[in-house]
């Protein structure tokens, strides 16, 4: 199926996680998810309550980035962080996995930092970036699968940083495969115009995950840097 433009603004989830993010910067991309109908704003936990703010009265959810983008932070840091971003508003909850703990196969300990983040959440839905560009299939289908068993509401690819790598749509056909259709895909990482997002909703993503959500759906050329 083609997607319209609006139905494509439905599933962005505008972001803006940059280290040099301002709070101007923050108030033009919760101004831009209004005008163009986007599903949320994706911020880091220091703007979530601004968010929130510049937010009130729309639809339009607020996403905090927990673990960004290294994924190397303990599973007492994360919960407090995501407690403290869900009092300041925060809807939802991006966050990197641990994939050091997944690449050592320490399972359980892997498994148990996912249940506390899910706890943590308390219901709110959770993405967990998978970070798939440095993960073997085995450990992908691993983590995949855990996350589903424990509760986590989406899996997604990458961060867009580092070593992540872009959304294609053999990846994000592929992680739509590993899960049941209770657990979402969000597709992240270098989708830079209208066509490459309707080919990853048509792969099988739920959610895209973009800083370039205005110029793809005004339809522009893909060009420029951007990480996320």
């Amino acid at each position: 199926m083609r997607y319209s433009v609006k139905e494509v603004a439905s599933r962005i989830q505008h972001t803006n996680v940059a280290p040099d993010a301002t709070l101007k910067d923050i108030e033009r991309l919760c101004r831009e998810c209004v005008e163009y109908g986007f599903n949320a704003a994706v911020v880091n936990p220091i703007w979530v309550r601004d968010a929130v703010r510049f937010l009130r009265g729309t639809d339009v959810k607020v996403s905090v980035a927990i673990n960004f983008p290294i994924g190397g932070s303990s599973t007492v840091s994360k919960v407090v962080e995501i407690r403290n971003a869900v009092a300041d508003g925060a809807d939802e909850v991006d966050f990197m996995i641990n994939v050091g703990y997944l690449k050592s196969g320490m399972l359980d300990e892997f498994r148990r930092d996912l249940e506390e983040i899910v706890r943590a959440a308390d219901g709110r839905p959770t993405k967990a970036i998978l970070e798939t560009a440095i993960l073997t299939r085995e450990e992908l289908e691993k983590a995949a699968k855990i996350c589903e068993e424990v509760g986590v509401s989406y899996i997604k690819n990458s961060t867009g940083w580092g070593k992540g790598g872009p959304a294609t749509v053999e990846i994000i056909r592929l992680m739509r495969s590993l899960v049941g259709p209770k657990v979402g895909v969000k597709a992240s990482g270098g989708i830079r115009d209208f066509e490459t997002a309707v080919a990853l909703l048509e792969a099988g993503a739920d959610l895209l995950g973009t800083s370039r959500g205005p110029q793809i759906v005004k339809g522009e050329k893909s060009g420029g840097e951007i990480r996320y």
